[in-house]
């Protein structure tokens, strides 16, 4: 079963921005990250804080996936045991 504390903060695009390709919370947090890959020109990877790097994809769907992560990560409900 998912709880979430009535009281806790969510998460939307309102609350995020993009620094170059640095996507940060609007209090500076540094949430992910989109590289150029190393092989393959015109390609991009998203880096995400912990250093975990996604798949390979275009500049537009790495962004996207970026913000997807970001929000993800900063809405995680806690998963309780019923």
């Amino acid at each position: 079963m998912s709880r979430r504390d009535p009281a806790a903060r969510v998460y939307g695009c309102q609350d995020i921005h993009w620094e170059g390709r640095q996507l940060r919370l609007l209090t500076g947090r540094l949430l992910a990250t989109v590289e150029t890959d190393n092989r393959y020109t015109g390609m991009y990877r998203v880096r995400l804080p912990d250093g975990r790097l996604t798949d390979i994809v275009n500049l537009t769907r790495a962004k996207d996936a970026a913000v997807s992560l970001a929000l993800a990560s900063l809405n995680a409900i806690d998963r309780v045991a019923a």
